[in-house]
């Protein structure tokens, strides 16, 4: 797999293949933000982590708490994300994931009984999910295909491989043709977001074009909802979201946030190519599981997404999903090319105030002086149409609107906070599945009802309590991720990371997503010539920049950098970065793609010059930087 550069691997009949594609210098992504040290886990603490996962699932399976088990299952799936080949091959964890499978498979064969909110669910965009066998270009259409992505891709450079080959330019040919209005609205929706979702990426270091895999994955629709379970932008299933940080019950679901959803996304993603040490891999697992991923890797013995692409092992909707990937990469960096002119919605920019809890969203919206349509849209996250109770909560609202609206909640501690909603039991209910439907704790449920688990009957009519502050968590979890952290130089964004802090309190900074341009830079200010390979991000680490400062300095350049584009640095910064230094010294956490990210190298220039054979490091590994 070649990485930052097009691979053409196409076979067009006897006269071969004359046209060469781009020759374009690697963009990886900036280097992964450090994490917290944790202890290593033994393999058989890992191993008895899946038993009991699996165990639970199979309890809530015989208890008829079907979520229960689709959770668990879920969790045990990312357990093993990055799990080594000789563990996931041993004959007893085999065993446990045939008894995982046949959980599985049986929860996939119950409905959906979860309560929906009214109109929180949108109508299902016309997509890709169910898209079946495609019918592959061939000869004349192939090479025609083949020539017009080389035009139109001409000097662009990807820090995401792409195989430019028959499935590929198949994808191409359908985003524009059958599925021309279904990229057109994709594209629109994602113009706001896209500036957004690079430099959360960037800060959590994985490759910047992995921003189009929402062109797969939902269409950049926050509300969006699949047949699994899966919720918003970047399709959560319940579980894998909470494992990743993220805040689900009857209030709110921040798989629907933009933001934090984003960066939960990149840290699953990033855990996921740590697993494999390959990005095709890792979006296999993204789309069908990690199990799917090793299942396939053990039965066929190889590590190549498109061996597996030929076999059986693989659903058509994974065969494509990477296809589509590359080929949504190549569109989306090239619309104009494509012949599609994105109108944009208004960017995804915002202030942050703090509200009372159990505050309407309409009043929001009259405090800062705009429609409730427009809070809705900032924060999509909330699902009763007013911020959840237990305290104050941050609110987005929009730019400018900020100072006015948080004067209006000067000295307002508490809205209505009635504390209880009542709740019909239907058939199949139990405790443990209403507690989990609605996000609080299954004793509290009972307490607040003076009820015995058996007394829950259809159609009783029972209170539910006020959820918890966080989720619980099954004690046998491990984390997934230690907790991420900016890296030098980058700005967390206001909204990424909530801070308790009580009303009334002065209106956060605008978000730096995407920044608003400022005045002309003063004469004294550097000026660097972007070189091949650099990205803002990249160039904004090397001279110790935040992010957010370079893009406010160079908007033009968070859209679009191009070699011998000049990028404006603060007076006082030097031109030239700060020279590589000859060892790098591995930290916990590191991977091979984030090092050479960090030094603009390639994986292969180290592994090279490091006589590595696999991508796997330890901590305190030392590792040359240059050529002996």
């Amino acid at each position: 797999m070649k990485t930052g550069r097009i691979a053409i691997l196409l076979c067009l009949g006897a006269a071969g293949l004359a046209a060469q594609a781009p020759t374009t210098a690697p963009a990886p992504a900036p280097v992964k933000p450090q994490a917290q040290a944790q202890p290593a886990l033994s393999d058989a603490d890992r191993v008895e982590r899946l038993r009991t996962l699996v165990e639970a699932a199979e309890k809530a399976l015989e208890a008829e708490d079907d979520d229960t088990a689709a959770d668990r299952a879920d969790e045990a799936e990312v357990l093993v994300a990055d799990w080594d080949q000789n563990l996931i091959e041993r004959p007893d964890v085999q065993i446990l994931f045939e008894r995982l499978k046949g959980v599985q498979n049986q929860v996939s064969a119950q409905p959906d009984e979860a309560p929906s909110q009214p109109g929180q669910t949108p109508e299902p965009e016309e997509g890709l999910k169910e898209q079946g066998q495609v019918t592959i270009l061939q000869g004349r259409d192939l090479s025609s295909e083949l020539a017009k992505v080389q035009a139109a891709e001409q000097g662009t450079t990807y820090d995401f491989p792409i195989d430019l080959n028959d499935k590929v330019l198949t994808w191409v040919r359908l985003f524009t043709t059958d599925k021309r209005g279904y990229m057109e609205r994709t594209l629109d929706r994602g113009e706001a977001y896209f500036p957004m979702i690079r430099q959360v990426f960037a800060e959590e270091g994985i490759p910047q074009d992995l921003a189009y895999l929402g062109v797969v994955e939902s269409g950049y629709i926050n509300q969006a909802k699949s047949y699994a379970r899966a919720v918003g932008m970047w399709q959560f299933m319940p579980s894998t979201g909470r494992l990743f940080g993220l805040k689900i019950n009857r209030w709110i679901d921040e798989r629907r946030d933009p933001v934090k959803a984003t960066h939960a996304a990149a840290r699953y993603l990033r855990r996921l190519y740590e697993g494999s040490g390959d990005w095709y891999l890792a979006l296999v697992g993204y789309n069908a599981g990690p199990l799917t991923t090793q299942k396939a890797q053990t039965l066929l013995g190889t590590s190549n997404f498109w061996d597996m692409y030929r076999s059986p092992y693989l659903r058509n909707q994974t065969k494509n999903y990477i296809p589509e990937m590359c080929a949504a990469v190549l569109i989306a960096r090239n619309p104009q090319s494509y012949g599609f002119a994105p109108s944009g919605d208004r960017p995804f920019v915002f202030e942050t105030i703090q509200v009372p809890g159990r505050t309407r969203l309409s009043r929001v919206a009259s405090a800062a002086g705009v429609a409730e349509s427009d809070i809705r849209a900032l924060n999509p996250q909330l699902l009763r149409g007013e911020t959840p109770p237990g305290g104050s909560y941050e609110i987005r609202v929009p730019v400018g609107c900020a100072l006015q609206a948080q004067r209006r909640f000067a000295g307002v501690t508490s809205a209505k906070d009635d504390g209880f909603e009542s709740y019909t039991l239907r058939r199949g209910d139990t405790p443990a599945k209403v507690a989990r439907r609605f996000g609080v704790e299954e004793q509290d449920l009972l307490k607040v009802n003076r009820l015995r688990a058996s007394a829950f009957r259809p159609g009783r009519r029972i209170r539910i309590p006020e959820p918890a502050e966080s989720p619980s968590q099954p004690p046998a979890l491990p984390p997934a991720l230690p907790p991420t952290l900016p890296p030098p130089g980058i700005q967390a964004m206001p909204a990424a990371v909530p801070s308790p802090a009580p009303a009334p309190v002065a209106p956060s900074p605008v978000t730096p997503i995407p920044a608003i341009p400022g005045d002309a830079p003063p004469s004294n200010d550097t000026v660097y010539r972007a070189k091949p390979g650099d990205t803002l991000a990249k160039i904004a680490r090397a001279h110790g920049l935040s992010l957010a400062e370079s893009m406010r300095l160079n908007p033009a350049a968070a859209e679009h950098l191009a070699v011998g584009d000049a990028v404006i640095l603060p007076a006082g910064v030097p031109a030239a970065p700060t020279k590589r230094p000859s060892l790098h010294v591995v930290r916990r956490g590191e991977t091979l793609f984030a090092i050479a990210s960090e030094y603009r190298l390639t994986v292969a220039e180290l592994k090279r010059w490091n006589h590595l054979r696999s991508t796997r490091l330890r901590a305190g590994q030392r590792l040359r930087l240059a050529p002996r």
